[in-house]
């Protein structure tokens, strides 16, 4: 019997994605929610699969949340393919962190696993603070939604 692959979202969890993605969404957003609180700077937070799908967002209507969802999908599988050239073909570890600066703003991209949805995107974007702050703040969050779904995982 082979392990399931704790990257990738379960089965059943899958073929019902239109009613757990609102169950997750939910807590999510509460976290996100909670996030915009403490951290005023806070721009945008995405959370989504690393596939692109979009769970749950603040800082940005549906619209955005989805396309930031799908970027950000896209970002992580860029990231990953360079981190095997550079790692020399060894797999790379299922937690990373991209981050981008432009000006005053700053955006830091978390992946994590959080079984059985599989391997999640939580992106955090702020203005006028410094990347380790929003780095904190979205392993903070990324913590936080382990614990509110109540299962066991591993985060950046």
């Amino acid at each position: 019997m082979t392990t399931p692959d704790p990257s990738h979202m379960h089965p059943d969890v899958a073929g019902n994605w239109t009613l757990w993605s609102k169950i997750v969404g939910l807590s999510a957003r509460t976290r996100l929610q909670e996030l915009e609180e403490r951290f005023p700077e806070l721009t945008t937070a995405v959370l989504s699969t690393a596939d692109g799908l979009p769970i749950a967002a603040v800082g940005v209507d549906e619209d955005g949340g989805e396309r930031l969802a799908a970027m950000n999908g896209t970002l992580f599988g860029v990231a990953r393919a360079e981190a095997e050239i550079i790692a020399g073909g060894t797999e790379p570890t299922l937690s990373a962190i991209v981050s981008l600066s432009i000006g005053e703003n700053q955006m830091a991209l978390l992946s994590f696993i959080l079984v059985p949805y599989g391997q999640l995107l939580l992106s955090v974007s702020a203005s006028s603070s410094q990347l380790g702050t929003v780095i904190v703040h979205a392993r903070s969050t990324a913590y936080e939604l382990l614990t509110a779904l109540g299962v066991t995982g591993s985060a950046a």
